[in-house]
């Protein structure tokens, strides 16, 4: 045994280095590409060897048995290899042949505004699994940025940028006039109830728009509605072309988790907040619009292995604590208190 614990020791510095290298070169690849690096079979072994170089030190360095924190820490990053391991592609197809375990590994599922979805289309195949419950989304929203700016462009090439506020005005010249932003709406309607149409800011909803007169040189003026999501066709003979944009802040879908016709859990979510029921995560990954109206792409990923991940980061964290804080601190109060002893002889 005493002869291994050299081999050994430079066997497990070698795999840490690896390990390092390995993470760099993946950190490169993009999330897709180092997904299918890391579960890759070479990389298996390579986890599986790992492990094995860790488990194998604790047997050999008995020293290890009596200092909780180096303990810890080696216990802490087999937990961790060993979490990543089975909650894999590979380590789920695993469980679902030998244990009888079926988990979506990680898939994508598309729900319309209004409607409520079960079925995952499963990652990097045409195959399409269903939940035990369903997801709903109430609602998709859009937040932004604001005020926005209004752009205003000419046909002799002349641009001007205008913070998207009421009572903003921006002089173009004596052969294009004034343009003035009257009034900010956060989700535009017209009101088609009476003899005129009156534009109005609705509650609820997401339309935002921009009411814009323009002052013509020769006296004229002309009444404009530039909206954010629908940007319209300009008239060819105007002389002005405006645009209305603001900077996307986040993401938000309303969403209920349905089970047995019962909302059972709700949460908005939206990017790296997502909502987590029944063993998985749903994260806000795309959206769009169709004929039928908004709609949401969410993300849907199993948790298998998660806790195990946490644990092993728990375990080491609290190993290098105790290592190099816990372990001085405790020795320098020993000392001070056996110092006190002596000195009070």
């Amino acid at each position: 045994m005493v002869r291994l614990k050299r081999p050994l020791l430079w066997a497990c510095l070698i795999a840490i280095a690896a390990l390092t290298t390995l993470s760099v070169y993946g950190a490169f690849l993009g999330a897709d590409r180092a997904q299918a690096f890391f579960n890759s079979v070479p990389v298996a072994v390579f986890w599986g060897t790992f492990v094995a170089l860790l488990a194998a030190g604790i047997v050999a360095f008995r020293r290890l048995l009596w200092v909780p924190s180096l303990l810890l820490m080696h216990l802490g990053c087999i937990l961790v290899v060993l979490g990543g391991m089975w909650g894999s592609k590979p380590g789920q197809d695993f469980q679902e042949r030998f244990l009888g375990t079926e988990r979506i590994s990680k898939g994508q599922m598309p729900i319309l505004e209004g409607t409520a979805e079960n079925r995952v289309a499963i990652a990097d195949s045409n195959e399409t699994k269903e939940l035990p419950f369903s997801i709903r989304l109430r609602k998709f929203r859009i937040e932004y940025y604001e005020p926005g700016d209004l752009y205003i462009y000419s046909r002799d090439g002349g641009r001007w940028k205008l913070p998207a506020e009421a009572g903003r005005s921006q002089r173009l010249g004596r052969d294009l006039g004034m343009v003035t932003i009257q009034r900010v709406f956060r989700n535009f309607k017209m009101d088609v109830s009476g003899d005129e149409r009156i534009a109005v800011d609705a509650p609820g909803g997401s339309n935002p728009a921009l009411e814009v007169t323009i002052e013509r040189p020769d006296g004229s003026t002309a009444r404009r509605y530039v909206f954010l999501q629908r940007a319209g066709h300009n008239d060819p003979s105007d002389p002005l072309a405006l645009t209305y944009t603001q900077s996307v802040r986040d993401y938000i879908s309303e969403l209920e988790v349905v089970r047995d016709n019962e909302v059972v859990a709700s949460k908005d979510i939206e990017v790296n907040h997502p909502l987590y029921y029944g063993g998985y995560h749903f994260y806000q990954h795309k959206y769009g619009q169709n004929q039928f109206g908004d709609y949401t792409i969410l993300m849907v990923v199993a948790d298998s292995g998660l806790r195990i991940v946490y644990s092993g980061y728990a375990m080491l964290m609290v190993g290098i604590v105790w290592h190099f804080w816990g372990r001085p601190l405790r020795s320098a109060l020993r000392n001070r208190r056996s110092n006190e002893r002596d000195g009070n002889r």
